[in-house]
């Protein structure tokens, strides 16, 4: 056998088991799937804050100058609004 995982969870046992009824998979079905939502979760999290990392250090990196600049001002017509 394998390796294995003691969860002494009655709250845990019984939301498995009860996942595990409704989909017919088995308990290790159903606590892997849950692992594998939450890495993916915590995956996506982790490189949403790496990248607003960067926009934050590019962000202070910035002159003022470069902070007010009006990019739509210069790409769309201010009168009709349409690209220039």
């Amino acid at each position: 056998m394998g390796a294995q995982m003691n969860i002494k969870s009655d709250e845990a046992y019984a939301l498995a088991s009860e996942i595990a009824g409704r989909t017919g998979e088995s308990l290790t079905q159903v606590v892997l799937e849950a692992l594998r939502a939450r890495q993916r979760e915590l995956t996506k999290t982790e490189r949403f804050e790496r990248a607003m990392a960067i926009c934050r250090d590019m962000r202070a990196r910035m002159t003022p100058e470069m902070l007010a600049f009006d990019i739509d001002k210069e790409l769309y017509d201010e009168v009709t609004g349409l690209p220039k």
